[in-house]
């Protein structure tokens, strides 16, 4: 469940997770933010390297989804870019 960092931190370490394939079935999306996952810091990449890889859903919180996209919340697999 996502949360608000602690004054002054930018970047907050996210446990591990374990992706399972399964067949693509959309179900209740109340309080889940779809968050992006990019490779590198720099969002964009370029058209030798993107950035982007999936979307991964979390659980929102105590607040509407809407509140993460307004931070541009994010999962970096990598800080160095």
């Amino acid at each position: 469940c996502l949360v608000e960092p602690e004054p002054m931190e930018l970047i907050v370490p996210m446990p591990i997770i374990h992706f399972k394939p399964v067949e693509n079935k959309r179900k209740g999306t109340k309080g889940i933010y779809v968050c992006p996952l990019y490779m590198y810091p720099v969002r964009t990449g370029s058209r030798e390297r993107p950035s982007f890889m999936i979307f991964v859903d979390l659980k929102a919180g105590a607040v509407d989804p809407d509140h993460w996209i307004k931070r541009g919340t994010a999962l970096l697999l990598s800080l160095a870019a």
